[in-house]
């Protein structure tokens, strides 16, 4: 039986409750977490505001993690988006670009090579606008559920678990937190009063645990779950790594 631990977290460009950029400390809370499958939103790349950090491509380095980078918006060399980081390789990833009416949004799905076969990993930032994150939410959905392979979806999707877009989407996928048990929130940071940040699965998977890891990092804090997947429930595929 395979056990792994995920972390979803929105990092907001490693700006934190002090309001200094520090993505050393993004580092250090993630490191100190041992997840190997990290999925993170408001990642930046060559951005003024974060010191024209690569930041993914550091995070990998430091936290020696294979790494992808899917930009949703981009200015030139500058960029802003989500981050898939894992301990096992990344054999291949694409990004969708979701109907947005604001910021552009946008979905990463990576196809990890776990030592029994392959599961599928999706990251995502929904919009700020309910309708707007309905329409984000079907799509993601209806590309999710293209695969034979074992589901995780992870991201800051801006709603709470009484909300359309949450009911949609235990629709198809499990919430891992409910599952657990657990419903403590990550937003905001210092002190948290919602639950917008989610790890949903297919029902291949088994929670094991769920919690929110304390950090001042962001103005989230990473929620983390720990997951059980038989041998069973993967197929072994040729891979060709990143």
């Amino acid at each position: 039986m395979l056990t792994i631990r995920v972390v979803s977290y929105n990092i907001r460009h490693a700006r934190g409750l002090d309001h200094r950029v520090d993505l050393n400390r993004v580092a250090q809370v993630l490191g100190a977490g041992k997840a190997q499958l990290i999925g993170l939103q408001e990642v930046d790349k060559h951005m003024p505001r974060s010191f024209f950090q690569h930041q993914a491509k550091i995070l990998g380095r430091w936290l020696r993690k294979s790494w992808v980078f899917a930009p949703n918006l981009t200015w030139g060399a500058a960029q802003y988006g989500n981050a898939v980081l894992c301990g096992w390789p990344i054999v291949s990833y694409r990004q969708y670009l979701l109907p947005s009416q604001g910021e552009q949004r946008g979905l990463l799905e990576t196809e990890i090579a776990l030592p029994a076969g392959t599961v599928s990993f999706f990251c995502t930032h929904l919009g700020l606008n309910q309708q707007e994150r309905l329409q984000q939410a079907e799509e993601i959905l209806r590309i999710v559920t293209r695969t034979n392979r074992p589901v995780i979806l992870v991201g800051d999707f801006n709603d709470r678990p009484d909300s359309p877009v949450y009911r949609l989407i235990t629709s198809v996928l499990r919430d891992a937190a409910a599952d657990s048990g657990e419903d403590a929130a990550t937003y905001p940071a210092g002190q948290p009063t919602e639950r917008i940040d989610y790890v949903f699965i297919s029902p291949a998977w088994q929670v094991l645990a769920s919690f929110p890891m304390q950090a001042n990092a962001s103005d989230h804090l990473p929620l983390a779950v720990d997951l059980q997947l038989g041998p069973e429930s993967v197929q072994p595929t040729p891979v060709k790594f990143l």
